[in-house]
């Protein structure tokens, strides 16, 4: 496949878009126009005087020029080219140069919903949106838990970071340091689950020590040994959920059960690219230093993850797509794979074969 001939209208077919896509964080979108990319589409996202987070499409209905590069009125946004006037529903409400609106003149307006984390914009059918709502993830805000993370672009498809995600057993390999000594010989067998458009799975490791640095967290031996438990959950395309548990015995029979949770928001924003938010969150050692001793551990644990990605995506690109050997351990992934194309099929009417195939192909890119 020719990437410059038909890869960019294909990939446009091999993500779901009846789905919901953190387009931004709620710190992000505020009373200046924020223009974002996602499926292809350019997006701009501004808050109305009373706090209300708009997405309209980021393009002026009179001439190819983005949105975001004009200014707010009041609750309205006006082109810094045309200077057409949009109100918050997309429809243009004022042209410069007549008093008569041109029919047609409008913009399309994308459902938003907010949770106070993160902006989450649908492109896909909206009378559909309301039926799916956004999964919940109260422990970015529970005051119980304390949260650290960054975001940022990824040069690698969607999928690719879902099957990343999907399988940590490769945590050892990419950084010995982070990864808890149980990954480093043969891990249980998964324990997965599925729905019609949802994977999860979970696994308990027999008593093993943990790193060196989460030890010293946690104030444990570090010769110590103690039962872990994995859990993970493709939510939907645009969300990936996962938790990693310590139990710690404090008394007979008492456990205390110490948490790591990671919350993954990628969406789609072009051939070959993903935007990347992460998130790690903990139920213990709440303070701040802790937080200034683990940022920098998972800042470069998922640096070196994005550049392993974006070297897995050239490949694609440059020499294509070729039939994988597969492992117990990518059983999540190659359902979620499936779910992907299903999903795809379903919205396109192309076969799920084709959907996968494509997802995959050089064209992607």
């Amino acid at each position: 496949m020719n990437p410059q001939s038909s890869g960019r209208s294909d990939w446009t077919r091999v993500h779901p878009r009846n789905c919901w896509y953190a387009v931004a964080t709620t710190a992000e979108v505020g009373r200046e126009p924020l223009g974002r990319r996602v499926l292809g589409t350019g997006v701009v996202l501004f808050r109305t005087t009373d706090g209300t987070s708009i997405a309209l499409e980021d393009r002026c209905a009179h001439r190819p020029y983005p949105l975001s590069l004009g200014h707010l009125d009041g609750d309205r946004i006006v082109s810094g080219y045309t200077g057409f006037v949009y109100d918050a529903r997309g429809f243009c409400v004022h042209v410069p140069t007549q008093s008569e609106i041109p029919v047609g003149a409008r913009v399309r307006a994308f459902p938003v919903h907010e949770d106070g984390v993160f902006v989450w914009v649908w492109l896909g059918e909206r009378a559909l949106a309301g039926l799916r709502p956004p999964a919940a993830t109260p422990w970015l805000s529970d005051p119980g838990w304390a949260t650290l993370g960054a975001e940022w672009e990824t040069e690698a498809d969607l999928l690719l970071l879902h099957e990343n995600f999907a399988d940590i057993t490769h945590v050892a390999v990419v950084d010995p340091y982070i990864a808890p000594p149980v990954l480093r010989s043969s891990p249980p067998p998964l324990e997965v689950e599925v729905t019609e458009t949802t994977v999860s799975f979970s696994r308990t490791y027999q008593p093993a020590p943990l790193p060196e640095w989460q030890a010293e967290l946690l104030g444990l031996p570090a010769d110590a040994e103690y039962v872990q438990r994995e859990q993970g959950a493709f939510v939907t395309p645009g969300l990936w959920v996962d938790r990693w548990d310590i139990h710690v015995e404090t008394a007979p029979n008492e456990t205390q059960v110490h948490t790591f949770r990671f919350t993954h928001a990628v969406t789609p924003i072009a051939p070959g690219r993903t935007r990347h938010a992460w998130r790690v969150s903990r139920n213990f050692a709440l303070g701040e230093q802790a937080g200034k001793v683990l940022l920098p551990i998972f800042t470069d644990y998922y640096q070196r993850v994005k550049r392993i990605l974006e070297t897995m995506q050239g490949v694609l690109d440059t020499d294509g797509p070729r039939k994988e050997v597969n492992v117990s351990a990518d059983a999540a992934a190659l359902q979620v794979r499936k779910i992907i194309g299903n999903m795809v099929a379903d919205e396109t009417g192309t076969g799920y074969r084709r959907a996968a195939r494509l997802s995959r192909a050089p064209g992607s890119r």
